[in-house]
């Protein structure tokens, strides 16, 4: 039987909340790479991954399982905040740099019924302001 001390220290826990989503998002990424070029997934991500599932099938919340859970006080949808700008940024890019470019309001309007979480004005406002992120391809990691 294992106790609070005698556990290993966990400093995952401490790292801020938009970084543990974030690496859970590279996981993703990793986990569709890899499927996608039929390889193998890496061994540190396939043995976190399984210990992860083993822990929600025994009926743990996913959440604490997968280290993505907030403290009390934490703001949860920031990381989705910054992945909807991503997304954006991304669809708008793709649409008016494509083989028969659309405006940039009609591609901002067709995102933003896409998208049922991000507004319209939200989407013109995101993309007047951050003139670097227009660009069709975009990472999950940091910057």
């Amino acid at each position: 039987m294992t106790t609070k001390k005698t556990d290993p220290l966990d400093q995952t826990k401490r790292e801020p909340l938009i970084e543990r989503q974030r690496k859970l998002w590279q996981v993703a990424e990793a986990l569709e790479l890899a499927t996608y070029r039929n390889q193998p997934l890496d061994y540190e991500i396939s043995k976190w991954l399984w210990v992860a599932l083993h822990r929600v099938c025994r009926g743990e919340d996913a959440n604490s399982a997968l280290n993505v859970a907030a403290r009390q006080g934490a703001r949860k949808d920031r990381f989705r905040q910054e992945m909807d700008k991503k997304m954006v940024m991304g669809a708008i890019a793709t649409s008016t740099q494509s083989e028969s470019p659309k405006k940039t309001n009609l591609a901002i309007e067709e995102v933003s019924k896409a998208l049922p979480l991000v507004k319209k004005t939200t989407a013109r406002k995101t993309w007047n302001s951050k003139s670097t992120d227009r660009k069709p391809h975009f990472s999950f990691g940091k910057k």
